[in-house]
């Protein structure tokens, strides 16, 4: 069996499978798709419950989300990947030009106060915005694995900063057909093309009650 991702040296992956090595030894994909659900069900209660005025939506947090989240289960949670990674017909960013690269995302980031002011600004200048940053992350997938769940974990977080729930994608994408848009608009993203992204933002964007 092929791994899912194609990288310089597949050292990630137990051989002949595209599960990757993890601490508990678990080797079926079933299994360990129920225990990364519980641990990312955890991370969200967590950081839910710290969530306050305090918090810094910067690059430390973007890696913390991932660290605390999986440091059970994987080695290499909360740290960037050092390989080139790609899936399919997609390169996503060099590994050489990871750190860099995440550090001009979250520079521009800070430039825009880590998005903290849209409580009061129209929904679509807001979705506009996660979308975008959405993107941009997206392309750089700095992490070996779970790359998505954390970034929607991440913007979920500054959805409720801002007085919306988690943004709801299954609302955004309401048919098994639908799904499919979620991967075209991450595609897109590698061309820096946020319209898709910001159309399934923007429709699963709720203010909270």
């Amino acid at each position: 069996m092929m791994s899912k991702y194609s990288q310089d040296r597949n050292y990630i992956y137990y051989e002949n499978s595209n599960i990757p090595r993890n601490k508990l030894n678990i080797r079926n994909q079933k299994i360990l798709e129920e225990k990364e659900r519980e641990l990312l069900f955890k991370g969200y209660e967590y950081f839910h419950k710290t969530l306050s005025e305090k918090t810094n939506f910067n690059e430390n947090y973007f890696k913390e989300l991932h660290r605390y989240s999986f440091i059970e289960l994987y080695d290499f949670a909360g740290e960037y990947r050092k390989l080139n990674i790609s899936k399919g017909y997609t390169t996503f960013c060099q590994a050489r030009f990871l750190a860099q690269t995440s550090k001009e995302i979250f520079r521009k980031l800070a430039s825009d106060n880590f998005l903290k002011n849209y409580s009061d600004e129209p929904k679509e200048k807001f979705a506009a915005k996660i979308a975008y940053y959405m993107c941009e992350l997206i392309a750089l997938h700095p992490f070996y694995e779970i790359n998505g769940r954390i970034i929607r974990l991440f913007f979920d977080m500054i959805a409720v900063y801002n007085g919306y729930e988690y943004i709801d994608y299954e609302k955004a994408l309401k048919s098994e057909n639908d799904k499919n848009k979620y991967i075209a608009a991450s595609i897109d993203c590698m061309t820096s093309n946020d319209d898709k992204m910001h159309q399934i933002v923007l429709e699963g964007l709720n203010t909270s009650i």
